[in-house]
């Protein structure tokens, strides 16, 4: 296992989050084709509210970059939708969590949107 978990504030409100969530979850089989075609064995994405509007994404994956690079070029329509939900993001905020990067993490204040695997 190799987990990392950011967490983002976001520009949107929690409609745009629920929407993007919606469609991911509807979409699980072209989901798991993106992780297994990015490396991932395992993603979970929640949100929270403190001073404001945040989710946290974690990702069990060896090669970060890699990863990113394929999903950059993917034309899969759920990475396209995730592309345009991270256009919400407030770059300057993205904060990389302390977790244990041997297990999956749970974030007790936080609803647990979706998670999947490949």
């Amino acid at each position: 296992m190799n987990y990392r978990a950011i967490k983002v504030r976001l520009t949107c409100d929690e409609k745009t989050v629920r929407e993007w969530t919606s469609y991911m979850r509807d979409h699980g089989d072209e989901v798991s084709l993106a992780l297994r075609n990015e490396g991932v064995r395992h993603e979970m994405w929640f949100m929270g509210h403190d001073s404001s509007l945040f989710v946290i994404g974690v990702m069990d994956v060896d090669d970060i970059a890699a990863s990113r690079a394929v999903a950059a070029k993917s034309e899969l329509s759920v990475d396209e939708v995730h592309r345009r939900f991270k256009r919400s993001w407030d770059a300057r905020s993205i904060e990389a969590l302390c977790i244990d990067r041997a297990s999956a993490p749970h974030f007790k204040e936080c609803e647990l949107l979706f998670e999947a695997r490949p």
